[in-house]
């Protein structure tokens, strides 16, 4: 494990959140998979992204996502990253990544309002 990782592992105040959307029957993946996964690492002291992943078949694609959603805040800037999601990636499985985007986000909120979320104390 890298020490970026470690450092996330270390970080009491870093939550992860999940979110899944149906693949379209025309993608590659969906026979294996079915479902497109998002997985993000949120620092709940700011509400950074620190670390993302998704089950996009390429690393290419898969490196894509974590560059466009790393460092961005999901209380600031969620507007923003959802539209950078559906604009600049323009692959075939792009509406069940954006959807799978805006159900992680609904998960941090549901914590959020359930006050589920550590503090940001350390």
């Amino acid at each position: 494990m890298h020490d970026r990782m470690q450092q996330v592992f270390r970080n009491p105040r870093v939550v992860l959140i999940s979110g899944y959307a149906r693949l379209p029957d025309s993608v590659a993946s969906h026979s294996q998979y079915q479902r497109l996964g998002v997985v993000l690492a949120v620092d709940t002291a700011d509400g950074r992204i620190v670390a993302a992943d998704t089950t996009l078949l390429t690393d290419l694609a898969k490196d894509f996502f974590r560059a466009l959603v790393e460092g961005a805040s999901v209380t600031e800037d969620i507007a923003e990253l959802v539209s950078r999601v559906q604009t600049r990636y323009a692959g075939q499985s792009g509406a069940a990544l954006t959807t799978a985007l805006r159900r992680c986000l609904e998960s941090y909120y549901q914590l959020k309002d359930d006050h589920q979320l550590p503090s940001g104390e350390e």
